[in-house]
């Protein structure tokens, strides 16, 4: 709180009579005063109690009146506790976590949805009695209400199985939470706590979430010679026959319903025909050994190569293996007598240490078709140390498209899951930051594991990075604190104070500095042609417009096409930009391009607030593959390095948007909202900008910062451009954050 006053908590009781009142049907009255928990003088007599007057501020009569006290008909309140110096509107105003500023975020929420004033009510029933919980339907739309009565933290479990697939979203702070199943659904509630939750069918699984299966779910494979009853040139002739019905339900059956179901799977729910197996290799110590495949999957897209691992694990004696596999489990194996599982491999401790210490022996191992080649860098020695045998490991609850698995506070192992052909760049130039140019606030990296095909075509299975300790993304630091401050203008009359963003922005120019610091590293001179500079020619320039400008018409084409699946703001923001087409290529054409000399160098190529992790109050610059839908040829070309700044701003504006378009705001709050964060972005865009001069002016990557901001701007626009296909294709819901970006950078005014 700006004043030191530590704000008077909110009664969880006087919350969760309004929470019950706000979600029934009808019109819910408040009497006055009851917003800020005022209370009652009940030594009045008859009905007075609740007739004094209303508590406007601290001043003399609350605020009510410039009388004299004595004139008024009824005393205001002047208890200590509840009277009009304690309990006033214009305190609870600037306190954010107010009665008041409370009511009014509820009564937004209650206002978004029709469901709660017309729709139909239906009580559930609950084992747990001290649970009320309620269904709340209008039209297509379903509100599930759950408030706990209790004095202490209950559990419930809800019969939901009808909205199966559905994901809650909390509605107070628009957090998703897993998806409804057919088990019942399990909530914790603390004492008088209480959910709004939308049942949507719009809103993505979180991405944390992983769907995990019951082994009894999974199918059973009979072998007969451990890894080798898969490959029938490995058996006996009279079995040949049982290896090829073996792998034919492997790779038609097992590995496509794995597959199919796994986060790193890129075509999301689209049937897998057949899963082969393009290469193996039977590999580790004779104790202990898994079987290494490089799968080429067939899918009605067409078809893409995926690396996975597999391990075995055996009943007598491996019980703890077995349940450490559960979640990682492809099939129930059986062999003779003994019983088992057949996981990625990935899931096994032992596995992942085998390939660490792989890297450090620079081990390669011949596959059926090509090789595995396991390679260190200088930094191996000092990132692993002496006892990667003894480091715990853990596998990060968040997984992706790759997979990530850590070894104490050391090592970072990632795993790539869908492979593509050719050099990686994450790993070329981790290398050159680490080993050539030493630039320190990049992870540091320890080693690759990759394929080598028989022409010699190198593909990556695997990174191995140093241990970063971090306090999370950029993204995350950022739009987490424009929600805390948006929150704090909602309830606050006065101006913004001139230094609010100080402790922010000072991260900012911090960030501005690094990654001037990371092109001065890329503009180095060493020798090797993969990374010297190239000086920047007139038909770079036109190259680059031309192909701004063709990605524009593209984009125009595409929202054409999917505009009619919008919500209605977004709608009405594609309209108005199909409808300014030509304003969009006039002002892709009118960037002024750099008249003196600039530089092409190697860059990031995806730069983002997501791509830089908060350190200790400096920031980590990490994943350098580049943009994913690119070929892996064309990350790795030297452009400017001013696309990574352009991707940078772009990434102040998409936070900016994100977080004054959230659902729990109305119209009216984001119109006030909107000024304050636009006055934010400009802060940080300025701080960021100029740090980043400062820091890259003697670099020689450009004559000077004049010259080259036309060239930003092409930038800029060529980034939203790409942003709004992006979300067009893989998150609708998301479209009228990028759509604002667009609309803005053609000076148009969108709408909220």
């Amino acid at each position: 709180i700006g004043d030191g006053v530590e704000p008077e908590p909110v009664d969880p009781e006087i919350e969760l009579m309004n929470v019950v009142l706000f979600s029934m049907p009808g019109a819910p009255i408040l009497y006055y005063g009851d917003e800020i928990g005022m209370g009652d003088n009940i030594f009045l007599g008859d009905r007075n109690g609740v007739r004094t007057p209303m508590q406007w501020s601290p001043d003399r009569n609350a605020g009510f009146s410039r009388a004299d006290p004595q004139r008024l008909y009824l005393p205001p309140i002047m208890d200590s506790v509840y009277g009009y110096e304690a309990v006033n509107v214009e305190a609870q105003t600037r306190d954010p976590s107010s009665l008041l500023n409370w009511m009014r975020r509820m009564l937004a929420v209650r206002r978004s949805s029709k469901a709660f004033g017309r729709g139909r009510l239906t009580f559930l029933n609950p084992g747990n009695r001290k649970i009320l919980a309620y269904l709340r339907e209008y039209g297509e739309e379903t509100i599930l209400c759950v408030a706990n009565l209790g004095r202490s933290a209950q559990p419930v479990e809800l019969d939901l199985a009808h909205y199966r697939s559905r994901v809650p979203l909390e509605m107070m702070g628009r957090t998703a939470f897993p998806p409804i199943g057919d088990l019942p659904y399990l909530l914790t509630l603390p004492a008088c706590g209480f959910y709004w939750f939308r049942l949507a069918t719009d809103i993505e699984v979180p991405y944390w979430h992983q769907k995990r299966f019951a082994p009894e779910e999974r199918p059973v494979l009979v072998l007969f010679d451990g890894w080798t009853s898969f490959f029938r040139d490995r058996v006996v002739p009279w079995r040949i026959r049982m290896a090829e019905k073996l792998r034919a339900q492997f790779e038609a059956d097992i590995l496509p319903r794995y597959v199919a179901s796994q986060r790193w799977y890129a075509a999301k729910g689209e049937p897998i025909k057949r899963a082969g197996l393009s290469d193996w290799v039977l590999w580790g110590p004779e104790q202990r050994s898994w079987l290494i495949t490089l799968l080429q999957v067939e899918a009605a897209s067409g078809q893409s190569a995926y690396f996975l691992p597999l391990a075995l694990a055996w009943g007598d004696g491996d019980e703890e293996q077995i349940r450490a596999f559960t979640a990682a489990t492809l099939a129930r194996v059986r062999q003779q007598s003994q019983v088992g599982v057949l996981a990625d491999a990935f899931a096994d401790e032992a596995f992942c240490r085998a390939l660490v210490a792989a890297i450090g022996a620079a081990s390669v191992a011949a596959c059926a078709h090509g090789k595995l080649r396991f390679t260190p860098t200088k930094a191996y020695a000092g990132l692993a140390g002496n006892a990667v045998a003894k480091l715990p490991m853990t596998r990060p609850k968040l997984q992706g498209s790759n997979t990530a698995v850590t070894l104490g506070e050391r090592l970072f192992l990632k795993g790539y899951r869908q492979l593509r052909s050719g050099v990686n760049p994450e790993f070329e130039v981790g290398c050159f930051l680490t080993e050539v140019a030493r630039f320190g606030n990049c992870v540091p990296v320890a080693g690759a594991i990759e394929y080598l095909a028989a022409d010699g075509t190198p593909t990556s299975l695997a990174l191995l990075q140093g241990f970063v300790q971090n306090q999370g993304d950029g993204w995350s630091y950022t739009v987490d604190y424009l929600e805390r401050y948006l929150d704090s203008r909602l309830g606050a009359a006065a101006k913004a104070p001139a230094d609010v963003h100080g402790a922010y922005l000072s991260l900012v120019h911090t960030l501005g500095t690094r990654t001037a610091e990371l092109h001065q590293a890329f503009a180095l001179r060493t020798g090797d042609p993969a990374f010297d500079p190239e000086p920047l020619e007139a038909g770079d320039l036109a190259g680059w417009k031309r192909r701004v400008h063709d990605d524009a018409l593209a984009t125009l084409a595409l929202l054409q096409q999917h505009q009619a699946r919008f919500a209605a703001p977004a709608q009405a923001n594609a309209r108005a930009l199909l409808e300014q087409r030509e304003r969009l290529l006039a002002r892709i054409d009118a960037c002024g391009m750099p008249a003196g000399a600039c530089l092409r160098t190697r860059y990031h190529g995806d730069y983002h607030l997501g791509q830089v992790l908060v350190s200790s109050n400096d920031f980590v610059i990490i994943d350098f593959e580049g943009e994913p839908a690119r070929p892996l040829a064309e990350r790795r070309m030297k452009h400017s390095s001013l696309r990574d700044v352009a991707g940078m701003l772009r990434s102040f504006d998409y936070a900016r948007w994100s977080a004054v378009l959230r659902d729990r705001y109305t119209e009216f709050d984001r119109a006030r909202l909107a000024p304050h964060a636009h006055a934010w972005e400009r802060e940080a865009r300025e701080i960021f900008l100029r740090a980043y001069d400062e820091a890259a002016r003697d670099s020689g990557l450009y004559a000077s910062f004049a010259d080259v901001k036309g060239l930003i701007e092409l930038f800029e626009r060529e980034r939203a451009l790409y942003e709004l296909r992006y979300e067009i294709a893989n998150r609708p819901a998301w479209i009228n954050v990028p759509l604002q970006g667009v609309l803005t950078l053609c000076g148009l005014t969108p709408e909220l």
